[in-house]
């Protein structure tokens, strides 16, 4: 019999788990895995199962997942023409007094502008209520996907300051969607129905 489960994937399956019995899909895997299988089985099941409950759970409710992916864009958009309108600002500002130092203030602006983004708009679209866990999940990784196609065309372009900032945001920006989406949080998935992803 095998020690108690794997922890982080245990807890990965927990948080990011989709499915509306996500907890009997846990007790399934957990069983199955006191049993006799190995760590790398369990993990191997975590991740297949997480991917699957998400796309299941997006196709099932497309209405909803553009819905998430249309209000991400917006904060977006909008946070976007707010940072530069800030970072002018303070630019000017910092050009009358030497306590400020320039190179300073776009980085400050970036890194508070992204975590403040993330917050909201992981909390904004958890609003919907009904599937808020995928939705969240969907925008977070969609926003990821995006992140990682800018740093590589930053990469190939040559710029590291780029790559840089975007290293930065690939790993900043979907963690405080999730945090502001609530998917760190333990909560039921808010849906009636009975879907169960296959455990092989």
């Amino acid at each position: 019999m095998n020690p108690q489960t794997p922890r982080i994937a245990a807890w990965l399956l927990r948080h990011f788990g989709c499915s509306p019995n996500n907890d009997a899909v846990i007790g399934d895997l957990d069983e199955r895995y006191q049993r006799g299988r190995p760590a790398a089985w369990y993990w191997k099941q975590v991740a297949i199962t997480i991917t699957a409950s998400l796309f299941k759970e997006m196709s099932s409710h497309k209405v909803l997942a553009v819905r998430a992916l249309l209000i991400g864009a917006g904060v977006f958009f909008a946070s976007r023409y707010a940072f530069y309108f800030m970072q002018d600002v303070l630019i000017g500002l910092a050009s009358w007094s030497r306590f400020w130092r320039h190179e300073w203030i776009p980085l400050m602006l970036h890194m508070g502008a992204v975590t403040v983004r993330g917050l909201f708009g992981g909390w904004l679209v958890a609003t919907a209520r009904r599937q808020s866990r995928a939705m969240v999940l969907a925008y977070a990784a969609c926003f990821a996907v995006v992140q990682i196609v800018w740093l590589v065309s930053a990469v190939l372009r040559g710029t590291p300051a780029d790559f840089i900032y975007g290293i930065c945001f690939i790993v900043i920006t979907p963690a405080t969607i999730l945090a502001g989406g609530g998917v760190f949080s333990s909560y039921p998935n808010i849906d009636g129905e009975q879907n169960r992803t296959a455990i092989r």
